[in-house]
């Protein structure tokens, strides 16, 4: 996962350390139909932990009504996001700052979009990052077309092996992949997001700061 997506997404999830640094990059967005801003997203937001991976929440994040910029604990930053509905799952990607397709490989030679999958039930938003280990034995079993490499880690604390996976197609082979193989995105949520109710907003707002020491 890229520098500007992790500190994209760091913002979306209060600014929480993702742990991972693979990637992976597919050659097309799947067909579907696509936005820039789902109505469900705007409001506030707040990470909770999984049954996996306790977490206690951090505070709030609120997502503008035009999903262009987020704001925690005082401070907003822009957002760029591309949703994709193919009718059998919802994706979502993440930009760069730059603006610039995200690349792997050696010298940056194979580009796309990095997804991750996402579930909404009413208030509360599941999102789920892909399975990079599962990707690259597919791949190098021939089962999906594409490239993995491993990157050198040296320096770097990881628990896991670290993948940069690139998958090849044009959107309607991308969709039909993502429709063949539900294994492409891990099964236990990376974050779970859910809506801070009005009420609870406010009391948010209304909690004085903490006292400074003199």
């Amino acid at each position: 996962m890229t520098m500007h997506r992790t500190a994209c997404l760091a913002l979306l999830t209060l600014l929480l350390c993702l742990g991972g640094c693979s990637t992976t990059v597919f050659e097309s967005l799947p067909t579907g139909s696509t936005t820039d801003c789902d109505p469900a997203w705007p409001g506030r937001w707040e990470p909770v932990g999984t049954a996996d991976d306790p977490m206690k929440p951090r505070g709030v994040v609120e997502i503008a009504a035009d999903c262009r910029s987020a704001t925690t604990k005082g401070e907003t930053k822009p957002v760029h996001l591309t949703l994709i509905d193919t009718g059998a799952g919802q994706y979502l990607q993440l930009h760069n700052d730059s603006g610039k397709p995200d690349c792997v490989g050696d010298g940056n030679a194979h580009c796309g979009a990095a997804l991750l999958r996402y579930e909404r039930d009413g208030d509360s938003m599941r999102l789920y990052d892909a399975d990079h280990a599962w990707i690259a034995a597919a791949i190098k079993a021939k089962k999906i077309e594409g490239t993995s490499t491993r990157p050198d880690t040296k320096g770097l604390k990881t628990k896991e092996p670290t993948y940069n996976n690139f998958i090849a197609g044009d959107g309607k082979r991308i969709a039909k992949l993502l429709r063949q193989h539900p294994q492409l995105f891990v099964r236990e949520p990376l974050m779970i997001l859910r809506r801070v109710p009005a009420e609870d907003a406010t009391a948010v707002d209304a909690t004085p700061a903490p006292a400074q020491e003199p």
